[in-house]
């Protein structure tokens, strides 16, 4: 309910928390376990990702990109394709999660 398909949640990790389960259990409870998808970044994963934001975007997939502080060369690429879900038709079911350290180089 708090969520939308053109604003992404972004998990502030702190040691010892990973909300992948939280995440995997709500898919299920949803009826969308079968549309999630989730990846933990770090070198190369880049194009996968930009993959599956794409293609969630089209088909209302889950998409939960772990790790964001792992691939900061990366985060304006990604914010580019947040801005975009501004001006495009996402599809509804569409939701995009992030989760990332504390740091300076990730765009909140």
């Amino acid at each position: 309910e708090d969520s939308n398909c053109r604003t992404p949640l972004i998990f502030v990790l702190s040691s010892g928390v990973d909300p992948t389960s939280g995440l995997v259990q709500l898919a299920d409870e949803v009826g969308m376990k079968n549309r999630f998808s989730a990846l933990s970044l770090g070198q190369g994963q880049a194009p996968l990702a930009t993959k599956l934001i794409k293609e969630g975007v089209k088909e209302g997939n889950w998409v939960y990109l772990a790790n964001c502080h792992l691939s900061l060369s990366w985060m304006p690429h990604l914010d580019k394709l947040v801005e975009q879900l501004q001006s495009e038709e996402p599809h509804p079911d569409f939701r995009l999660w992030l989760s990332s350290n504390p740091t300076k180089g990730f765009p909140i």
